[in-house]
């Protein structure tokens, strides 16, 4: 005579497939948040020794999983493991839920008459019958780690308690979230910060050669980062603009000529566009540029009268344009 299955087999091969349902979706989750490849191999790792002794089935990998899961938890804050127990327990409850209902209305419901032989392949724990058939006892359904029969109330605390768990993961990793955009953000000021005075131009030529660059490339933005808002704003007022950006753009449109008027005023300014006497010297890196006389040869290649200048050294490297003054 054969050996009768275990009434609890499919029950438990059900859970199996759960379980790696439910790791194998948060391995995928972990995985796409942290980015880390590593605890792949552990999960393959845990599936090569099952493999070995000879455990192939879905909780084997289930195992696998949930140790790679684990790897990629000990990586990340408390809100991770929030939304993985959130997760487990969602699914846990609706797994309840589809069992309750499935006992309830499903073949196997308490009080059903079946033929012995079938009730025993369906895995029921019938109640022997003087007529051959056999009546279903209402066996509930498994609690795990407890053999108690799962409740309604059993599913909907499953379901409360994950989605509060998901609700504080989502919080904290939200909060997390926002404080790493603020350190890098942070790290990117400090950064420019400590890039931006070596960029300045280190004395009235450099400025000038700024200014001039600008005015023949129609890139404001190549002199005007030089300027704070006060000084940038009297230059502008000085040639009847806007802004800065806008006193360059106006400055653009003299240059006499075709396409090629930018490079010609670039090179008639050549290397030397300010007399060694336009440039003021007030000490603690405080100095005048006066750029009322540019050379510019000839006259006509573009502005030469660009106004006077204040400039202070920043941090020992280059200067910024505190205050502006139009020509007489």
């Amino acid at each position: 005579m054969g050996k009768r299955p275990s009434p609890r087999a499919p029950v438990a091969l059900r859970g199996e497939w759960a379980a790696l349902a439910v790791t194998g979706g948060s391995a995928i989750a972990l995985w796409q948040l942290l980015g880390s490849v590593w605890p792949w191999l552990l999960a393959l790792g845990v599936l090569g020794v099952a493999a070995m002794i000879g455990l192939r089935r879905p909780g084997a990998l289930a195992v696998g999983l949930a140790a790679a899961d684990v790897w990629w938890l000990a990586a990340v804050p408390l809100w991770g493991w929030a939304l993985a127990g959130g997760a487990a327990a969602v699914a846990a409850g609706l797994w309840w839920v589809r069992a309750l209902r499935r006992n309830r209305s499903g073949p196997l419901a308490a009080g059903t008459r079946l033929p012995a032989a079938r009730a025993a392949a369906e895995g029921a724990l019938p109640a022997a019958e003087g007529d051959g058939t056999a009546r279903v006892r209402d066996r509930g359904l498994p609690l795990p780690g407890l053999g108690q029969p799962v409740r309604r109330w059993h599913a909907a605390a499953a379901l409360a308690a994950g989605a509060a768990l998901l609700a504080v993961g989502a919080v904290g990793w939200r909060a997390d979230a926002a404080a790493t955009a603020a350190r890098q953000q942070a790290e990117l000021d400090q950064a420019h910060a400590a890039a931006f005075p070596m960029i300045l131009p280190r004395s009235g030529a450099d400025l000038v050669h700024y200014l001039v660059g600008a005015i023949a490339q129609h890139r404001p933005e190549h002199a005007c980062f030089a300027f704070l808002p006060e000084a940038g704003r009297d230059f502008a007022r000085a040639f009847g603009a806007a802004s800065c950006e806008a006193a360059i753009d106006r400055l653009s449109r003299q240059l006499p000529g075709g396409p090629r008027a930018g490079i010609a005023y670039e090179n008639a300014t050549g290397a030397m566009p300010l007399d060694g006497s336009a440039t003021t010297d007030l000490g603690g890196g405080r100095k005048i540029v006066n750029a009322c006389q540019v050379n510019v040869s000839p006259p006509t290649a573009g502005p030469g009268r660009l106004g006077i200048f204040t400039m202070q050294q920043v941090d020992g490297a280059g200067s910024q344009v505190t205050a502006y003054s139009p020509c007489l």
